[in-house]
């Protein structure tokens, strides 16, 4: 039996050839490949939905020993590395040091430095017996991180520094910072002086949450009281949206770098600990939040497409208090909105808003009937129509809310 030749080809009918030229125009029209799950609401995933996904899974590459993103918003935790390990925190402390301050203080206080407040290391200057205001202490301490104004703070206070570090641990413990401790007011090394990047963004959280300390803290220089006061944290004056909040540097901590950013869609607090590019890598931790994730509102906006007539021929605009949704970004164009409307012969009226991602549901909301006196449109919509809705980028924080991540779809 002769051997099959690999190298002729069998002649394909006419048909054939047309049909494949026809299937390759159509492939070409359709972009790039993309990938579908068998669900009746299919995620579809292109090769940059993919790649974002594998960004994700990844997370950023820090070397620090413990490093967190949280959004500040939700106060969810997006990414983490050794969140909870306890680590030197160095001059982070005094943001702890400044909140406690100011429940026992006013910033227009006048007080008078004491020699026991001369501890030594980095300093704003003060003198024995120099008359000087708890504002100018608190962004002595906060800014070029003054190991003397917070020391002084500590004793102007409580008296004493050891009444005022036990202050400290107190409210550590009422904000549940279970992984924290606190030995002095200013964050030298010694044994037991430690924190975690969970509890030091937690502790940010609520600095920033005080009108006065979140302005010290996002404060890039300034002079007051005779000091010329610079900050230590660069990212202020280099990353776009900076408004926070503290450095710390010790041989035991490393560098040491607590951040805040926001820009539309996005509100973070990121931390690293014991870094060896404290600044470098917090602009990793953070463009890596702006890059990945979004806030959106999800919302039905006054329009002849959400303007409805009952059988009774009342027309009524359609609305929903703005929901906001925390959405990894790849997350946003897969969204589908489904509006149900219903009536009797009695115009009582019901409906709800859904919102899907894929296979989960992020959202179910009542819709609100708004009877129009004056109808604003020429035609009404019937309530058969097409489910419509809007969704628009948040650019400040409106309240809270969390979306998890969804795994890698089958092919099909």
């Amino acid at each position: 039996m002769p051997l099959a030749s690999n190298t002729h080809s069998p002649h394909k009918p006419p048909w054939a050839i047309l049909l494949l030229i026809l299937l390759a125009l159509s492939s070409i029209a359709a972009g790039p490949p993309q990938l579908r799950s068998g669900h009746t609401r299919p995620i579809r995933l292109s090769p940059a939905t993919i790649r974002s996904l594998t960004e994700l899974r990844a997370g950023p590459q820090v070397d620090a020993t413990a490093a967190i993103i949280m959004d500040r918003r939700s106060q969810t935790i997006l990414w983490s590395k050794n969140a909870d390990k306890a680590l030197p925190m160095a001059s982070t402390t005094k943001l702890m040091t400044a909140w406690v301050a100011m429940q026992h203080l006013q910033p227009d206080d006048i007080v008078i430095v004491s020699p026991a407040a001369l501890v030594g290391n980095a300093s704003i200057g003060l003198t024995t017996g120099e008359q000087v205001s708890v504002r100018t202490l608190l962004y002595g301490a906060l800014l070029p991180s003054g190991n003397d104004a917070a020391t002084q703070l500590a004793i102007s206070a409580a008296g004493n520094v050891p009444t005022f570090v036990q202050w400290m641990n107190d409210q550590a413990q009422a904000w549940g910072l279970r992984n924290t401790h606190f030995v002095n007011p200013h964050g030298l090394d010694a044994p037991g002086h430690v924190s975690s990047a969970r509890d030091l963004a937690v502790l940010a959280d609520h600095v920033l949450n005080d009108p006065v300390l979140a302005e010290i803290v996002g404060t890039a220089a300034i002079n007051i009281g005779g000091y010329a006061l610079q900050s230590t944290n660069q990212l202020l004056s280099s990353f776009d949206g900076a408004y926070g909040v503290k450095t710390g540097t010790t041989d035991a901590a490393g560098e040491v770098l607590i951040e805040a950013a926001r820009r539309p869609g996005g509100d973070v607090i990121t931390v690293v600990l014991h870094s060896p590019n404290r600044f470098a890598e917090t602009q990793q931790l953070l463009d890596f939040y702006f890059d990945h994730w979004q806030w959106i509102d999800v919302y039905l906006p006054a329009s002849t497409l959400n303007t409805v007539m009952t059988p009774a021929g009342d027309r009524f605009v359609l609305s929903i208090p703005r929901r906001p949704l925390l959405l990894e970004r790849w997350q946003v164009p897969q969204l589908q909105f489904y509006r149900a409307l219903s009536f009797d012969v009695n115009s009582h009226r019901a409906g709800l808003l859904q919102v899907w991602l894929g296979e989960q549901k992020l959202l179910e909301t009542p819709i609100t009937f708004q009877l129009l006196a004056n109808p604003i449109s020429p035609a009404p919509v019937s309530p058969q129509a097409t489910p419509t809705s809007y969704i628009k980028p948040s650019p400040l924080p409106l309240s809270t809310g969390t979306a998890a991540p969804l795994p890698l779809m089958d092919k099909k």
